[in-house]
């Protein structure tokens, strides 16, 4: 594994320097005042966010290799860059900011003013001898009038995000945190009380978590929030000499283990919640909790996420991708030599366990989350929970299944961010409502949102059977019991699903299941085929045949998408309206 992290360092670094060889003589892309009003307009985020990021990525390439190589050349460019960051009107997102309310909304430490002010003292602290003083000056003004000041001054909680149980905490305080330590060395009393208040913050970030480590939120917002948490705590581990250490915790070492539970062995991810099934990881990250947690496993290097993954560039995360891999690779170096084992790497010897069947289904209590995995390197996964959880869809009972790397009932995950997509309208997106997922709908209606509306029961066995009572998600109080079971098995990679209803009168049952690609109803039954694989799906519980909708979705990236909705009528039990049962088996099939 150390060469193919070493060729992943080189391209990772090898980019940033294409990068800056293609934009060295262009200028930033302007972020105007039709661009920024345009979210107000339409909700549309899109459009202003590709040229803010764009800049930030001017920001990343050339701060990283002045700090990284220092060359005259990258220097003369960041000045321009730097000065012209200093410039923007605002450094938050329109989303973030209420110009009809606030005469001081330029003033506004989100998570982007939050992250381009930590990049900026960083910058002009790991580079600042090959900078002018004006410029360095400059820089430091704006990062204390935008966004240490606003929070010095403020009283807490600094709202919305101090104290909060998600990430804007952990980025937003990190951020301040990291800022405080390389700029406030010189005001040691008001530092230090400023990184107290910050610790006492972020223990709320922790406790957002779930008790077995689970963000509910999904793997992206895990690998982001943890990222500056771990950056902040990594700092902070320096600054004090090593009298506070954050990550010291068995809870952090627990949210440092979820990463790997969320991939399959194909690479595919789960996608529950504003998830990704086709996420990737950050290796430094990985690399820095992999030095610290010896049962921490790094997945496969082939799905690490390169320079160009990150749409965003956030430039902590960039440099310390870089950084920490280097750190890495000379510790596993050392490790080798000393145990003298010639050609086998201690990632390798130590963390077979990744590999075992023991990690074959992996039950995530707390969070109520069940997840196999199937000898094609695929498999599937199921959820309870609740719908009130952060990013919430309304999904409890949900479940995807996949063979290989192609995921046949899916899990949509995060669709395109708007303005709608965080208001009223939020449930009558596909991808956030029930018809986006494969749940049971109830008399035409699918579940409703809110933290009461849930999995009354959860359990599940360790092999691949789980059971979900979930009567309540629906808010319906003629529903009186709904069970959900699952039973996989990984080696024949054949799930088996039967739902049974009890309702006070007659209460139509329909099941629902969810795929992008187009299915064929065969013989009775349901045929949906990828490319390289494909399944059937199997019941005698129908009363009249499928149905099959295309329905579109707008994905994260705001590309619509079909996606097609597999539905069929339970009918009643033996006559008895007040009961309706349905077994079904998804079988894998000959493409």
């Amino acid at each position: 594994m150390q060469e193919e992290l070493r060729t992943f360092l080189d391209q990772y670094v090898g980019c940033i320097r294409k990068n800056a060889e293609e934009m060295m003589d262009k200028a930033m892309p302007e972020a105007d005042e039709e661009l920024f009003s345009l979210y107000e307009k339409t909700g549309n985020r899109l459009r202003y966010e590709e040229v803010y990021f764009t800049r930030r990525k001017y920001l990343a390439v050339f701060g990283c290799l002045a700090i990284l190589d220092g060359a005259e050349t990258y220097v003369k460019k960041l000045v321009e860059v730097l000065k012209g960051i200093c410039a923007e009107e605002c450094w938050a997102l329109p989303a973030h900011v209420h110009r009809d309310v606030d005469p001081d909304w330029r003033v506004c430490v989100d998570l982007f003013a939050s992250e381009t002010a930590q990049a900026l003292a960083e910058i002009i602290s790991l580079a600042g001898d090959v900078l002018p003083e004006d410029v360095r000056q400059e820089v430091r003004e704006n990062i204390f009038r935008r966004v240490m000041n606003p929070f010095l001054e403020s009283e807490p909680p600094y709202l919305p995000w101090e104290g909060a149980d998600h990430n804007w905490n952990a980025v937003c305080g990190g951020n301040v945190g990291c800022i405080g330590m390389y700029l406030m060395k010189d005001e040691p009393e008001r530092l230090n009380a400023l990184l107290e208040r910050l610790q006492r913050s972020l223990t709320h970030y922790i406790g957002g978590f779930a008790e077995d480590g689970t963000c509910m939120e999904g793997l992206d917002y895990f690998s982001y929030g943890f990222a500056y948490y771990v950056g902040f705590a990594e700092m902070l581990y320096r600054y004090t000499n090593g009298k506070t250490d954050l990550l010291a915790q068995e809870k952090c070492h627990k949210i440092a283990l979820f990463q790997q539970k969320c991939y399959f062995p194909s690479g595919r991810t789960l996608s529950f919640s504003d998830g990704n099934s086709r996420d990737s990881y950050r290796m430094g990250l990985s690399c820095y909790l992999a030095m610290r947690y010896p049962d921490m496993v790094l997945p496969p290097v082939s799905v690490a996420r390169g320079f160009e993954g990150d749409s965003c560039f956030r430039f902590l995360c960039n440099l310390r991708d870089v950084l920490w891999t280097r750190d890495y690779l000379k510790e596993e170096e050392k490790k080798q030599a000393a145990e003298s084992v010639p050609g086998e790497s201690y990632a390798a010897k130590g963390k077979e366990s990744a590999k075992t069947d023991e990690n074959k289904v992996m039950v995530l209590t707390a969070a109520q989350w069940n997840i196999a995995h199937g000898k094609s390197g695929g498999g599937m996964a199921c959820k309870g929970g609740n719908n009130g959880e952060p990013h919430n869809h309304n999904d409890v009972g949900s479940f995807l299944y996949m063979l290989g790397d192609e995921m046949l009932l899916t899990d949509l995950g995060a669709g395109e961010y708007t303005k709608q997509y965080f208001g009223p309208e939020r449930y009558q997106i596909l991808c956030n409502s029930s018809f986006g997922h494969s749940v049971p709908i109830l008399d035409g209606e699918g579940q409703k949102a809110g933290a009461e509306y849930g999995c009354s029961s959860f359990s599940a066995d360790g092999r691949g059977g789980c059971e979900i009572h979930f009567a309540h998600a629906y808010g319906d109080s003629r529903v009186k019991e709904l069970v959900r079971s699952f039973s996989y098995d990984p080696e024949t990679e054949v799930l088996e699903i039967a739902d049974e209803l009890e309702a006070e009168g007659d209460v139509p049952l329909w099941e629902n299941l969810v795929t992008q690609y187009r299915p064929e109803i065969r013989n009775g039954q349901v045929w949906i085929a990828g490319e390289k694989y494909a399944c059937r799906v199997e019941t005698q519980d129908l009363a009249g045949g499928f149905l099959v909708e295309e329905k579109k979705n707008s994905s994260h990236k705001g590309v619509l998408e079909s996606v097609y909705c597999i539905s069929w009528e339970v009918p009643a039990r033996n006559g008895n309206t007040e009961v309706r049962k349905c077994r079904f088996r998804v079988v894998p099939a000959e493409k």
